[in-house]
């Protein structure tokens, strides 16, 4: 672990016009700095400093003096950068300045570590100069790195240090917080993973539900209760209740996260999304209620091919089911168990001849968006939403399957809401 120290040259460096022998208080604020780095027990690996025409000499001086002073520091580890003619000619200009320090910065972390820390001096050279790394920090070019101030001795309160850190890390891990809570409200558990990591803020719990959120969203739900396997003693037990009941692929289960997720993509006005979905609830209701008669799956499964289906599809009700479904001149009674077929076999139940109309509703809905989809039209809006999910929300309610009050999306954004509150950074000022 070291530190690579980054500083523009002023004209105080190294040290200042009419220095007085062995007076600290007349070092410039780089070898100041580097005293104070090395009295910290920091090991400096590499020193970069950016000169201009004008502070050519002092850049040099600065390598001369720091080698001879200091029995730690190398005279090869000490690099001296001349900046572009342009900024030579304009140092106050804040535009170069920044390109400058960020040129600068790329070759230090071509000597950097995963475990080396930069060092940057915001107090030698002009007020464009001193801005920029502050200014680079906050952007998030320097993620490990430390803003250093040297005051003024002239200037310096009895109670004050000569250096102190000014880090300002904490704008640019607000901006990234803000970030990460608008894409879980947009259910982006991906993306939120990635900022939240960059940003250095992440915590095992926060990655954990991000984790269960991006695996339950893509109906992974084994990697989904696997995220939460680390702190299940400290999640809230309606998501590992809720995905309990996924692993075990029970029907009603499924057909109410279909309606969730449905939901979510609803919110988010990812329409076409939200049809793929509709068309899996609807298939998960039939499934469902077609299980509640027969004592046998109608979904075809690793363990269960169609052949099987249809054999025990002859056999149901003493052979009268399939009998009724011959009726049906437009079914196909072979391969895969369709929509049209499943409506069929709920018609031959007295009982379910109130509910179809619903049913045949929601098939109608789907098959007119697919419609749609099919012939490249797609679809950047749905109508009448609240009466269409007053109508998933009554089917769902007719197989036991009612939705929680709060999605459960919603529900486990919450719960990272808060735990990223508390994460929020506080600024640092070490003196």
């Amino acid at each position: 672990m070291a530190s690579i120290l980054l500083s523009f040259v002023g004209n105080q460096d190294p040290l200042s016009d009419k220095p007085h022998i062995n007076d600290l208080s007349q070092e410039g604020s780089i070898v100041t700095l580097v005293r104070h780095l090395l009295d910290q027990h920091c090991a400096i690996a590499h020193i970069l400093l950016l000169h201009t025409e004008t502070t050519q000499q002092n850049a040099v001086d600065t390598r001369e003096w720091l080698s001879d002073n200091f029995a730690t520091i190398e005279p090869e580890t000490i690099h001296l950068l001349s900046v572009q003619p342009q900024f030579s000619q304009d140092p106050i200009n804040n535009l170069l300045a920044l390109q400058e320090a960020r040129l600068a910065l790329e070759k230090a972390k071509a000597y950097q570590t995963k475990q080396d820390t930069l060092e940057l001096n915001a107090s030698s050279g002009t007020p464009a100069m001193k801005s920029t790394w502050s200014l680079l920090q906050a952007a998030g070019y320097a993620p490990h790195s430390h803003v250093w101030q040297v005051r003024n001795p002239k200037e310096q309160e009895k109670d004050q240090s000569r250096v102190f850190s000014n880090d300002v890390l904490f704008l640019k891990q607000e901006f990234d917080l803000k970030v990460v809570k608008q894409q879980i409200a947009d259910y982006n558990y991906s993306g939120a993973l990635s900022t939240l990591k960059a940003s250095g803020l992440e915590t095992e719990l926060t990655t954990a539900l991000l984790n269960y959120g991006r695996c339950r969203v893509a109906f992974d739900f084994n990697r989904a209760g696997a995220a939460l396997e680390s702190v299940k003693a400290t999640v809230d037990q309606r998501l590992i209740r809720e995905i309990s009941e996924l692993r075990q692929r029970s029907l009603k289960a499924l057909s109410r996260e279909c309606y969730l997720n449905a939901e979510t993509k609803l919110n988010n006005q990812e329409y076409t999304e939200f049809l793929v979905l509709l068309s899996s609830f609807q298939e998960n209701i039939l499934h469902t209620l077609i299980q509640t008669r027969l004592d046998f799956e109608t979904r075809k499964s690793s363990h269960r091919n169609v052949d099987d289906i249809w054999k025990d599809l002859k056999r149901a009700e003493n052979g009268t089911l399939y009998q009724h479904l011959e009726s049906y001149s437009h079914l196909t009674l072979r391969g895969f168990i369709t929509v049209p077929v499943m409506l069929a076999i709920l018609a031959y139940y007295a009982d379910f001849s109130s509910f179809i109309p619903k049913l045949k509703e929601l098939r109608q809905y789907v098959d007119d968006r697919n419609a749609l989809i099919h012939r490249l039209e797609g679809t950047s809006e749905i109508q009448n939403q609240a009466q269409l999910l007053g109508t998933l929300r009554q089917i769902l309610q007719y197989v036991s399957a009612t939705p929680p009050r709060e999605n459960s999306f919603d529900y486990l954004n919450r719960q990272i809401f808060q735990l990223l509150d508390r994460a929020e950074p506080k600024k640092s000022v070490l003196q």
